[in-house]
């Protein structure tokens, strides 16, 4: 025998508790009550009211009225919550049985547009992740198997857990990245975990503490331990970016023929890098550098660095950022979660 579920807003199923449905008044509950949505102060929704609907889902006072039987046949929750017998004196609106949800009606409407639409995924129409966590904590949340796979692996595409993926995204350090930690904590995706996290940790603290709004009035915040986390990695990453600008502009190649020039090109370059105040410790430098290249800027230019100096710099620099992406996970693991707890020590 399937048990009743009551949905909450953290996309838990509970079995104390049945989905709340409308009821009739306690003047007469001796037949089910049909009345048109209107009557129930609800909204019909513009895309998902099909007349021919055979149940309506409220999200905040927004009706859906759709297909039970499809929803029965790609979701379990959906088909466990259907199967339980309601009361006589169940309200109806026009015709159709009446099922309250935790959900706010965007993200109802995200998931509807995929099941009932077959609606694809864009990233570039979703660069802030809102509808993808729509679509994740909704199949989830109902167990709808097809579309959370899917939906991890455009996480997956967003959210780089490669170096040279990572290399080849341009940069976006937004509020994102706290909706993609807590994204990949609801469905375990670990090596989004860790680049998500290290993505927070570029972000101001304000941004931190505030979280990541999205257009349905909710809002995506980092857990206390991942905040704790992010604030503790900071101070190390700054560090660690500090110690590498210094490493790598203190030499001047056997073969270089412009030692005054170069070392002067190297002051600068350092000079530039530290008054960045920067954690991205995966930074190639490549604008920067460029501004120093010989074969880029000239022969004539006044600080420049010997295309000697230049090959070495930028070996240097990827030889670091290389190291670092292999131990990222050692980074963000600053509050000793892990086997040791400590930063891999700078080649």
């Amino acid at each position: 025998m399937k048990r009743s579920l009551d949905l909450d807003s953290s996309g838990e199923a509970s079995g104390n508790k049945r989905p709340r449905l409308s009821q009739t008044s306690d003047k007469d509950r001796s037949q089910p009550t049909n009345i048109e949505a209107e009557d129930l102060g609800l909204v019909r929704d513009e895309e998902f009211w099909y007349e021919d609907g055979s149940v309506v889902l409220v999200a905040g006072n927004v009706g859906f009225r759709v297909y039970r039987g499809l929803l029965v046949r790609r979701s379990e929750v959906f088909s466990d919550l259907f199967s339980v017998p309601q009361p006589q004196d169940s309200q109806l609106v026009c015709g159709c049985p009446v099922v309250h949800l935790s959900d706010t009606p965007d993200s109802l409407r995200e998931l509807l547009g995929v099941l009932l639409c077959g609606k694809k995924y864009i990233q570039k129409n979703d660069i802030e992740l809102h509808l993808l966590s729509y679509r994740i904590r909704l199949s989830h949340k109902y167990g709808i198997q097809d579309v959370l796979n899917e939906s991890i692996q455009q996480l997956k595409a967003l959210i780089p857990t490669d170096l040279a993926r990572w290399l080849a995204m341009g940069r976006h350090y937004s509020a994102r990245a706290i909706t993609a930690v807590n994204l990949a904590r609801l469905t375990s995706t670990k090596l989004v975990i860790i680049t998500a996290l290290y993505m927070c940790c570029q972000l101001p603290n304000h941004v931190l503490l505030e979280g990541a709004a999205h257009p349905d009035g909710t809002t995506d915040e980092l857990s206390r331990d991942d905040l704790l986390q992010c604030l503790d990695a900071k101070s190390v990453l700054t560090h660690t970016y500090a110690h590498g600008i210094y490493s790598q502009t203190s030499i001047i190649v056997q073969g270089c023929r412009s030692h005054a020039s170069c070392g002067r090109a190297l002051d600068s370059i350092r000079y530039t890098a530290a008054k960045r105040l920067t954690m991205d410790i995966m930074d190639t430098w490549d604008e920067l550098l460029d501004k120093y290249d010989r074969t880029k800027v000239g022969d004539a230019a006044l600080v420049s660095l010997c295309q000697c100096c230049m090959v070495n710099l930028r070996q240097q620099v990827w030889a670091h950022v290389s190291y670092r992406w292999a131990f990222l996970a050692s980074y963000m693991d600053v509050r000793g979660q892990g086997k040791d707890g400590g930063v891999e020590e700078e080649p």
